[in-house]
Formats: C-alpha cells, sequence, structure tokens
C-alpha cells in the first residue's frame, strides 16, 4: 500500500577563566558597562521569552498524492519541483533559525553567569575594604584605650614622658602613635581617626549588602537564563531532527518526479532510509561502549565512571574532574589572557590535550549542554541543594551528554577543547552554590577529592 499523506511540518521555535592574582587593592564602583550587561541581559531574557521564528510566507510541500498526480503532466511537475524547492529552502531556514535561536539563548546565559561573577567580584571587595577599616577602627580605639590606661596611672608625668619609660609594655601604643603621624600625636586625632574609620566601615557595610542583594538578583536572572538555554537547547535539537526528516521526504518527492522508472514504494523507502542515515550519522559521532568487562575506557555518555575510578554512593559521591592534565590556573582575580581586564576568575582551568577525558564530578542531571558565549561549549549538572558544576571549552563535538540527562559521579561527559574564549586546550572547572561561584578545588577537597 502507498504511504499515507503527511501534512508538511512548520516548526515553531521557542525562544530560546592563571594563578590567582592579588585582589585588586581598592574596588571600583560599578561601571557603566557593567550595569548596561546586567541590564542587557534581562532584556535578552524577556525577548528569548516571546521570540520566535519571524512570521513569513510558509512554502507548502506537495502530498505524495500530489506528486503522483503531477507525474503525467508536465505542468504540474514543474510546480510541484518550484514547492519542493520552496519547501526545501523553508527548511532550510527554519533550521538556521533553531541553531541561531539556541546560539542567542547560550550567549545570554554565557552573559548572566559573567554579570553574577562581576557582582560576586565587587561584593568580596567591598567586604575586604569593610574589614580593613573596621580593623583600623578597632586598632585605633584600643591604641587609645592603652594610652588613656597609662596616663591614668598614679604619678603620671604625660603620655610622652609615660611611654618612654612603660617599657616593653607600652610598645604597641608607641608603634600605634608613631604610625599614625609623629610619635606626639594627641589622643584626640587618634579618637577622631577610629571615628572615621567606624563611618567608613558602616558606609562599606551598606554598600557590601547593596551589593550582594545585587547579585543574588542576578543570579536568579542566570537561573531564568540557565533554563531558557536549555529549553531553546531541547527544541533545537527536535526541530532540526524533524527538519531533517522532512528534507529526505522532499528529496525523495523530487526524485519521483524526476526519475519516471522509480515508484511511489521505492520513493518512500527512499526518505525513510536517508533520514534513518542522518539519525545514524549523528549516533556515530559517539564512541561506541566498550564490549566485556568494563576494564578499557568507558563509552562518553553511556552512565559508568571513567577508567580508574572508585566510586562512592553515586547520589553523595564526589570525584576529580580531570584527572591528566599538565598545567593549572587558580580560582581568583587574575589578569584575563584575552581582555586583560582585572577580574574574578570564577572557575580553576586545567591545561591538557584536547580530547582528554572530563568527568562529572558528582552525580546530577545535565540541566545544560551547548554553546554559551566566551564559555565556547558548556555543560552544567545540578547535584541538588543549590550545587552544580560546569565543565567549559569543549568543541561541540566533544559534548557527550545532552539536557535532562540523568549522570553518574566519574562518568565521562565530555572531552577537552579550546572553544570561546581560550587560548589553548584546557577544562575550565566551575561549582556553584546558588547561582554563586566558589572555588571548585576547595569545594572538591572538602569533599574528600584530592
Amino acid at each position: 500500500m502507498p504511504p499515507s499523506d503527511r501534512p508538511s511540518r512548520h516548526l515553531s521555535l521557542q525562544a530560546c577563566r592563571a594563578p590567582a592574582a592579588w585582589p585588586p587593592r581598592r574596588a571600583r564602583a560599578a561601571s557603566p558597562p557593567r550595569r548596561a550587561r546586567a541590564a542587557s541581559v534581562v532584556l535578552a531574557l524577556a525577548l528569548l521569552a516571546t521570540v520566535g521564528v519571524p512570521d513569513r510566507a510558509v512554502a507548502a510541500a506537495p502530498t505524495w498524492q500530489a506528486v503522483v498526480a503531477a507525474r503525467d503532466d508536465e505542468a504540474a511537475k514543474k510546480k510541484a519541483l518550484a514547492d519542493i524547492q520552496g519547501a526545501l529552502d523553508d527548511a532550510t531556514a527554519r533550521a538556521d533559525a533553531a541553531r541561531a535561536s539556541a546560539d542567542e539563548a547560550g550567549r545570554v546565559l554565557g552573559e548572566a553567569r559573567a554579570a553574577v561573577d562581576e557582582a560576586t567580584a565587587r561584593h568580596e571587595q567591598l567586604e575586604t575594604r569593610r574589614a580593613g577599616a573596621r580593623e583600623t577602627a578597632d586598632s585605633a580605639r584600643r591604641i587609645v584605650g592603652q594610652a588613656a590606661a597609662l596616663m591614668a596611672r598614679p604619678g603620671s608625668g604625660g603620655l610622652v614622658g609615660d611611654l618612654l619609660s612603660a617599657g616593653d609594655g607600652a610598645q604597641e601604643v608607641l608603634k600605634g602613635l608613631s604610625l599614625s603621624s609623629k610619635l606626639g600625636e594627641n589622643v584626640g586625632r587618634l579618637r577622631e581617626r577610629a571615628q572615621t574609620a567606624d563611618n567608613l566601615a558602616t558606609s562599606l557595610a551598606g554598600q557590601a549588602a547593596v551589593a550582594l542583594a545585587e547579585r543574588d538578583r542576578l543570579a536568579g536572572d542566570a537561573q531564568a537564563a540557565l533554563d531558557e538555554a536549555a529549553a531553546a537547547s531541547v527544541t533545537a535539537e527536535a526541530d532540526l531532527a524533524a527538519v531533517d526528516d522532512e528534507k529526505a521526504t522532499l528529496a525523495a518527492q523530487a526524485a519521483l518526479l524526476e526519475d519516471d522508472r522509480l515508484t511511489l514504494e521505492q520513493a518512500y523507502a527512499q526518505a525513510q532510509a536517508q533520514a534513518a542515515a542522518v539519525a545514524a550519522a549523528a549516533a556515530a559521532a559517539r564512541p561506541a561502549p566498550v564490549a566485556g568487562g568494563g576494564t578499557g575506557p568507558v563509552a562518553p555518555g553511556t552512565g559508568g565512571p571513567g577508567p580508574g575510578v572508585t566510586v562512592p554512593d553515586p547520589g553523595t559521591g564526589w570525584v576529580a574532574a580531570i584527572r591528566s592534565y599538565g598545567s593549572y590556573q587558580a580560582y581568583g582575580y587574575r589578569t584575563h589572557p584575552i581582555t586583560g581586564e582585572h577580574k574574578l576568575h570564577a572557575g580553576a582551568d586545567f591545561g591538557a590535550t584536547c580530547g582528554t577525558p572530563i568527568y562529572a564530578v558528582s552525580a546530577g542531571r545535565v540541566s545544560y549542554a551547548g554553546p554559551s558565549s566566551g564559555y565556547g561549549n558548556l555543560i552544567v549538572v545540578d547535584h541538588g541543594g543549590g550545587v552544580s558544576s560546569a565543565y567549559a571549552h569543549m568543541e561541540r563535538i566533544g559534548i557527550h551528554v545532552s539536557v535532562g540527562q540523568q549522570v553518574a559521579a566519574g562518568q565521562d561527559i565530555a572531552g577537552v577543547g579550546t572553544s570561546g574564549g581560550s587560548t589553548g586546550c584546557h577544562l575550565h572547572l566551575e561549582v556553584r552554590q546558588g547561582g554563586v561561584a566558589t572555588d571548585p578545588v576547595v569545594f572538591l577537597a572538602a569533599k574528600g577529592v584530592r
């Protein structure tokens, strides 16, 4: 029996970081570009929630019955071939739109995470200044109190005389007064200095609280961007697969019109075979599982740990993300090797040969896997309890997992690459708690990973 007619599809598209440097000597106010970046993330998120494929006329693909009927009429055949070409062009455009939509969502995700990191750095700098001002105030008050106690001793002959005759017990007071400006600086001025430092500490505490609230707000935006990017990635994958299937059907219809010897059944079988070949090619991009007892490398994405890894309880176990690397750059402040900016490096970098296996640090669900701005390509794994890990700079073909997939601790999820803002093959590893980056090496060490 001939295949039943199938309506042509129109696919809707859902909108879819060197060793640690010392912290900056002084905090700087949030610059307009940083505020603009945060605002752009919010705007992009709003647009992604509503953007789809632009409205335009969609070429109608002919049905199989229409193609068969047109074979004996030259004019009808010509029109059917034109319709098929139009539908092919439309399918190509929709595939491009699907990729572009997913790429844009990934870019917004990267920008959102960068905004959180900038806000984190701003808060940390303010907290460092606040702590310094508070220590200055406390130290000044302590010196004033010690000086006052010396002056109040029976038979006191004056501050300087007492200090010069008090022996080792007065060294801290003497040092404090001399560091203020000169040995004979009066206690009143030192009290003023303490009050000034106290006022500064109070002001900085207020600024730090505002910066903390802004960081938390941006972390919420980043989570929304992650959700949008994941949805866009899933939609794009489905749309691209459907477009490939549609193209195979259209190509077979064109062949049926152009080759009088081809039967309908043969053309339909050709379409099915072509669609199956496309799916097989995609599957072949991943290495096949190793047969046998599991002593060899575990195939990426197949659910097992990497070679030589002893995996504890998969619900609570933690392992290293990479075991073979030649260089290491820590979490912390550094001069960015590409932009030259002095900023927070929100992860740890492990230099390794491209293709070196990358392992999930713990069990969890893949919440994103795809392109993301300066990350190049990014995998995010949600471990529950507000903790997530991220792996960046792989090549697209080096991603071995997909959104929604459950992974085990030590599972091979990717291969090292150098995509995005990268100067060489390496893994950029992040661990975030509540969306805020923390030192992944310190975090994993606390979990027993050495």
